[in-house]
């Protein structure tokens, strides 16, 4: 629909929510203590807004 394609962060939204949920229930009941980095998959799908225009 739009021209240039719009260049996308594709992520995976459930795994996002999943993580998410599951660290908040583990700070309710106390057993997350030390805060942790977790890396989730992510994919860079360009379709052409991220590219430079032509030159004249």
């Amino acid at each position: 629909l739009l021209q240039p394609g719009v260049t996308v962060v594709a992520q995976d939204a459930a795994a996002l929510g999943r993580t998410a949920a599951e660290r908040l229930f583990r700070q309710l009941d106390g057993s997350l203590i030390t805060p942790e980095r977790i890396q989730l998959p992510t994919r860079l799908i360009t379709r052409g807004s991220g590219e430079l225009p032509p030159s004249v």
